[in-house]
């Protein structure tokens, strides 16, 4: 696929979406038209040979093809209004399904561990993969991102309009004040020919992305150089992000790295470190922080849990879920759903409440196959995936790995004495809620409401 193909989808892209005169069903707006169709069909029949992209190998310091990629991140989102979007919302439900998916596996593998994950950021990996899927691997892919299997190009989805729709979130996110850096890296083994489009397709729709060439044959020398590497371009903020290659398995390795630090909107420091619970009959001492205010709140006592919303920076917030009259977190887990928050919402009413709350510090990694492995669907990114729209050669797709470094502090100094520290006062008392036992947290974009972080903190100062 060429780059006036590239082209061509995204001008389509905005077309179609910028109209509005009838209803279109929002699987429309991801799906290849008609005349795309047309226009690929003849570059199939073309004996023009595909461009190949040749990666500096991770030994060499600087790479003229990587300041050239620069260009490609100056993709233009700005004509499209995220706002009121069934695009947009149709794929965030889809995320957020692909995202609960996921917690339910790790939930389950690592049960007295803290659980912390990006449904954004998988969706985007599983997203790029299928960008470069052929044949029944992109048909597998379609369906686990949530579309319906395709019967022909018309309803084959356009990996394209996928990832320029994500590149949008992330761009609001980026337009904020908030300390944010994210990072893709793809390695691949020396002499195999990776496809220039392919590359070329996924820059604009990362804020850093970085494809080295590495020897997976000496996994020992391998894991040292990409470790060094990743830890050098995350600030030295990630801890390694890989233990172990298995060369047997691997010509190809893709990973993720997220640093997101947030403040809670007028909270502030406790002096002394509060008790945090993290089993009935073990505690830690853990910093806290403090607010009081006007909060949306929902308590429910026969599901026996409470839900409250917390506003972070700009207009983000995130909802604590705890348990209630004895109940436990394991309890509210296994019925967890998209469907829950969206109950949650339309229960809140307002409440003066005094929260306080664990300042968080969580690093989590986590290898994607793995999980889809747990999924019984190793096949789906298995050695026996097609991949012939992102090298020549069969691939080996080794680890997946997506990182998260996650903060969550106050926005304020210590404080001497209990204050009102909300722009909203009540004379009435304030309900007193401390989260000091393990909780649920999901973190959401303001503006459109995409479902960014999913967790279950055990430790708020750790993570497996």
């Amino acid at each position: 696929m060429t780059s006036n193909l590239t082209l061509l989808i995204l001008t389509t892209y905005i077309i179609l979406t910028a109209a509005n005169r009838v209803y279109v069903h929002p699987f429309h707006f991801f799906a290849y038209n008609k005349s795309i169709c047309d226009e690929m069909e003849r570059q199939n029949q073309s004996t023009q040979e595909e461009k190949v992209f040749i990666p500096i190998s991770l030994e060499t310091s600087a790479s003229p093809d990587e300041e050239s990629m620069k260009d490609l991140h100056s993709l233009d989102t700005q004509s499209l209004n995220v706002k009121n979007k069934p695009s947009l919302t149709f794929l965030t439900e889809l995320m957020q399904e692909v995202g609960f998916r996921h917690f339910n596996v790790l939930r389950k593998s690592h049960k007295r561990e803290t659980v912390f994950l990006s449904p954004i950021t998988i969706y985007a990996t599983l997203a790029s993969f299928y960008l470069g899927a052929s044949k029944q691997t992109s048909d597998d892919l379609q369906v686990f991102l949530g579309f319906t299997t395709p019967s022909d190009c018309t309803s084959r989805v356009d990996g394209h309009k996928v990832l320029l729709t994500l590149k949008i979130i992330n761009d609001l996110l980026l337009s904020k004040d908030i300390d944010i850096s994210k990072k893709t890296f793809l390695f691949i083994a020396p002499g195999v020919h990776i496809s220039e489009t392919f590359v070329h397709d996924l820059v604009p729709s990362f804020d850093s992305f970085y494809v080295r060439s590495i020897d997976f044959t000496n996994s020992d020398r391998a894991k040292e150089l990409i470790n060094a590497f990743c830890e050098a371009r995350t600030f030295k903020r990630s801890n390694k992000i890989l233990t172990s290659v298995n060369p047997s398995t691997t010509t190809l390795l893709f990973a993720n790295y997220i640093y997101f630090k947030v403040k809670v909107k007028n909270a502030l420091h406790l002096n002394e470190p509060q008790d945090f619970w993290i089993d009935v009959d073990k505690k830690i001492s853990v910093p806290m922080i403090s607010i009081t205010g006007m909060f949306h709140y929902t308590r429910d006592d026969k599901e026996n849990l409470s839900v409250i919303r917390v506003p972070l920076s700009k207009n983000d917030f995130l909802f604590l879920v705890q348990p209630i009259n004895g109940n436990n977190l394991q309890r509210i887990e296994s019925s967890l759903s998209r469907v829950s928050f969206q109950t949650w919402w339309t229960q809140f009413s307002n409440r003066y409440i005094n929260l306080t709350l664990p300042k968080l510090t969580i690093e989590t990694s986590y290898d994607l196959q793995e999980v889809l492995r747990d999924m019984n669907l190793s096949t789906l990114l298995g050695e026996t995936a097609d991949f012939s729209k992102i090298s020549d050669a069969p691939l080996k797709v080794g680890k997946v790995i997506n990182q998260i470094h996650f903060e969550l502090d106050s926005s304020s100094s210590e404080m001497e004495h209990p204050q009102d520290a909300s722009e909203e006062k009540s004379d009435a008392e304030p309900l007193e809620i401390k989260v000091d036992n393990p909780f649920l947290l999901a973190v959401f974009e303001g503006t459109s409401k995409v479902l960014l972080f999913l967790a279950r903190v055990i430790y708020p100062l750790s993570a497996f």
